[in-house]
């Protein structure tokens, strides 16, 4: 845990629907290059190609991500299944955590080891000093414990709107900053922004640019238009105990597909 107030950079990205270009990637790196060491790149999900129910022999966009320098992704809808096999098929090219913090196997199913429900990574911000960042992930809730559908999948997903506040709780006390990587929607991010535990919602789901981010309660929101467009970049002021004393943001252009 820190002891100043450490400033970092946190690039994102959401809805990516597999449209990022070789020449993107490269901007993406280069930006990335250009903040380290204090920077995190991240993903609110949904960057794959295949559909809800659908699997792709090969999801080249995740090894792309990895080589490009991600640390972390949400789960998407795009990247959920609800059988034990396709979703180890959707997956298997996934190279960095995918967060899905609400997805809970059923009896005994389980999940590709890729899924975790959160990420913590000490980011070096000034000399000797790392900034302990908690990653959250939440997934849309596409199977409820209570629906019809719950009696026939492998897995099922708890309302993000519990589980990530709750977890956040238990892990605040290991966080000098707690995100949370969300593919649950605009309207459902501002809600879960009023959580005295969480400082960051960086969304996806909506296609929503979200941008200066909001502050809604207590933590702020943000989020890109997705598709690839532009990606975006916050500069975060982190003050141990307080969470976040000062942020801007600013949604920097990609290269348009050739």
């Amino acid at each position: 845990m820190v002891d100043a107030m450490p400033t970092l950079h946190i690039l994102h990205t959401n809805d990516l629907h597999n449209r990022l270009t070789p020449e993107q990637a490269h901007e993406i790196r280069r930006l990335k290059q250009r903040f380290a060491p204090a920077v995190l790149l991240v993903d609110a999900g949904d960057a794959v190609k295949a559909g809800n129910l659908g699997a792709q022999p090969r999801e080249p966009i995740l090894t792309c991500m990895a080589e490009t320098g991600y640390d972390a992704m949400a789960m998407g809808n795009r990247e959920s299944h609800p059988t034990q096999g396709a979703l180890a098929k959707k997956l298997r090219d996934a190279r960095v955590p995918v967060l899905a913090a609400n997805l809970r196997a059923k009896q005994d199913r389980q999940p590709p080891k890729v899924v975790r429900a959160f990420f913590t990574r000490r980011v070096p911000v000034e000399a000797g000093e790392k900034c302990a960042v908690v990653l959250i992930g939440l997934a849309p809730q596409i199977t409820a414990p209570d629906s019809w559908w719950a009696r026939v999948t492998d897995y099922i997903f708890d309302d993000p709107l519990k589980t990530g506040p709750g977890l956040a709780k238990k892990l605040r006390p290991n966080a000098d900053l707690l995100v949370v990587l969300s593919h649950i929607g605009y309207e459902k991010d501002v809600e879960l922004c009023a959580s005295p535990d969480i400082d960051l919602v960086i969304g996806g789901h909506s296609h929503r640019a979200v941008c200066p981010p909001e502050q809604h309660g207590h933590a702020y929101l943000a989020s890109t238009a997705g598709h690839a467009t532009h990606i975006g970049h916050l500069t975060v002021t982190v003050e141990p105990g307080k969470g976040i004393t000062a942020l801007s943001g600013e949604l920097i252009p990609l290269s348009p597909p050739r």
